[in-house]
């Protein structure tokens, strides 16, 4: 079937002088930069887009006598430009102002950091294997040096907090730091951390059921211990440990990277016997579990200034303990 369409422009022209847009002409763009057209009696409206520069999309008009007849017009596809794949750090693609991108293998402790930036010496941020510390800056003698390497073997600085009688709260452990009893552990040294040790005073009946955790002023986190004897699945408390024996502050125990692992902690006793008083192994390594942390490694070129945290938590029912004692020691350079 054909259609016939005769449209009527008489009068429509404008005279010498007239305003144009008193013709009923217009021209404008959609939401979506598509052109648009459309026809009425004694209006015609015709859309255009630019691209490049360019102008396309009106359609082209023939003028005989007083009459004008609009020709055929072929409506194009929308067309969308952008700018680009979009910034996605992680991807293993360099794009935007990203500096590197090595995919998985970013992170804050190798040569491309997990915001996509070089890693280089006053970053904040502990290269391995390459840097031995950096506090932030490229200044000298404050105990990390413009290479980021230790300035000296570093001294020893303590807190020791005694006679707390602070409640471990029962059967509340959930992996976070608000389920735990902590204190807190002000160190005035300025300079960076070379390493760190703890002991620790507690009165409990069963230490398989007990999380000790440290946190740096600037946040990071390491767990000393975590059920001990217990092969938890993660960090969140619903685990259980059958280690049974006890652990009495008036025989602490010391946390060192050289000390015996912690996940071992009473697993010669028997129930009603102590840690350290009864197997004489008083000194252990730290053993996260399924805690975040390694070592005391993890705080090593850290700023040493500012309130360090130490918290207890207990994940079973029952049994009742304490946190009697907490001594700190931060060798600072």
């Amino acid at each position: 079937m054909r259609w016939r369409v005769f449209v009527a422009f008489l009068g429509v022209l404008p005279a010498c002088g007239d305003d144009p847009a008193d013709t009923g002409l217009s021209v404008g763009m959609s939401a979506s930069g598509a052109t648009s057209a459309s026809t009425s009696a004694g209006e015609a409206t015709t859309g255009g887009s630019e691209t490049g520069g360019s102008e396309s999309g009106a359609a082209p008009t023939t003028t005989t006598g007083d009459t004008t007849a609009a020709l055929p017009t072929t409506t194009d596809a929308t067309t969308t430009t952008g700018s680009g794949p979009s910034d996605m750090c992680g991807n293993g693609i360099v794009e935007g102002e990203e500096e590197c991108d090595l995919g998985a293998a970013n992170a804050d402790d190798a040569a491309c950091t997990l915001a996509c930036e070089l890693a280089a010496c006053g970053d904040g941020l502990v290269r391995d294997d390459v840097e031995q510390c950096d506090d932030g800056n490229l200044f000298p003698g404050d105990g990390c040096d413009p290479d980021c390497q230790f300035e000296s073997q570093g001294e020893d600085t303590e807190v020791v907090l005694e006679d707390l009688a602070l409640m471990i709260p029962s059967d509340l452990y959930d992996g976070t730091q608000s389920s735990m009893a902590c204190v807190d552990l002000p160190i005035a040294k300025v300079g960076v951390v070379h390493d760190v040790r703890m002991k620790i005073g507690a009165q409990h009946p069963h230490v398989g059921d007990l999380v000790f955790k440290l946190w740096s002023p600037k946040g990071t986190v390491l767990t000393l211990m975590s059920l001990p004897g217990g092969a938890e699945a993660a960090d969140d408390g619903m685990s259980d440990s059958t280690e049974n024996s006890d652990i009495d502050p008036v025989w602490p125990v010391a946390f060192r990277n050289d000390g015996t692992d912690a996940e071992l902690m009473g697993h010669s006793l028997g129930i009603d016997q102590a840690v350290c008083r009864d197997d004489g192994v008083c000194e252990y390594a730290p053993s996260p579990g399924a805690g975040p942390g390694e070592d005391f490694g993890d705080f090593t070129g850290e700023p040493s200034e500012g309130t360090w945290r130490f918290c207890a938590g207990d994940s079973a029912f029952a049994d009742k303990g304490t946190l009697e004692s907490v001594t700190l020691t931060v060798v600072v350079g």
